[in-house]
């Protein structure tokens, strides 16, 4: 009887073999990096009689497994950045791998693994995507400078609170390596106010405090006051202003704007507090 982890290990080998060898297309992306993100279908793959990849029942248990496993492979290959041919390609030598010189007709079961595969590339082709276009929004909310003392960050759209916990945390630097202690964050056109979103961008309010300075926040409706609310953050101890009008009007007559320069040990201190 033939020893399943020497097996697993033969197929594992069959398939580096044959990646190296039919060099897929795969745009700069390592053929290490493919062969990480297929090795962990293949002992599946190995469990699988021949005679029940033959001719098995493709709704049973060890089967919904295996294509379970090959929507995960196919989302991975997706999140690489393959492209749908070379996905498909180097999931039939994963298949191929397994049995090198099979003469039972396995081409239904195979075809099956690459529709598996196929699903999870395009699931993971649409969560690329919206990575993609998540990173390019978030790549435009930089902090704007308004005059000498005061920056502005005012953010648009649906956004991570991880998002924009980064962008608060931009705004504190340019604070901080401009010597401002001004700053206005307008919410007016952010969507989708919920707890973990309130937390992030009032977190700007405390940075500002920390600077010896304050921020005063422009859009707080009923929805970002629901979620502050919620995340037990204290609005009647933040400055908010009905409209950026209004906002600007209030930092350009602020007596922060009068404030000394910071001694440098004071600028040493707060640059670990910020990344």
């Amino acid at each position: 009887m033939a020893d399943p982890k020497s097996e697993t290990t033969s197929v594992t080998a069959r398939f580096r073999a044959a990646l190296e060898a039919a060099t897929p297309a795969t745009g700069g992306v390592s053929l290490d990096d493919v062969f990480a993100e297929v090795t962990p279908v293949l002992p599946l793959l190995s469990e699988l009689p021949i005679e029940k990849r033959a001719g098995g029942d493709f709704e049973s248990f060890e089967f919904r497994e295996c294509f379970t496993v090959l929507t995960l492979v196919g989302r991975r290959l997706a999140l690489l950045d393959l492209t749908p041919t070379t996905a498909v390609r180097v999931t039939r030598l994963a298949l191929q791998s397994v049995d090198p010189s099979c003469e039972v007709d396995v081409e239904p079961f195979a075809q099956r693994a690459v529709a598996a595969a196929v699903e999870g590339f395009v699931l993971g082709r649409e969560e690329r995507v919206s990575q993609a276009a998540m990173e390019r929004a978030a790549s435009c909310l930089q902090p704007l400078r308004i005059d000498a003392s005061i920056f502005a960050l005012v953010i648009s759209g649906t956004h991570e609170p991880a998002v924009l916990s980064d962008c608060v945390d931009a705004l504190g630097r340019a604070m901080l390596d401009a010597d401002v202690e001004l700053a206005i964050v307008d919410l007016t056109q952010l969507s989708e106010p919920n707890r973990e979103r309130a937390i992030a961008v009032f977190s700007a309010d405390e940075i500002a405090k920390m600077l010896g300075g304050q921020c005063i926040f422009v859009g707080v409706d009923q929805r970002w006051r629901a979620a502050a609310t919620d995340a037990r953050i204290p609005l009647d101890a933040l400055r908010i202003a009905p409209d950026l009008a209004v906002a600007l009007e209030a930092a350009l007559n602020s007596p922060d704007r009068a404030t000394p320069p910071r001694k440098e040990r004071w600028r040493a201190l707060l640059a670990r507090f910020l990344p």
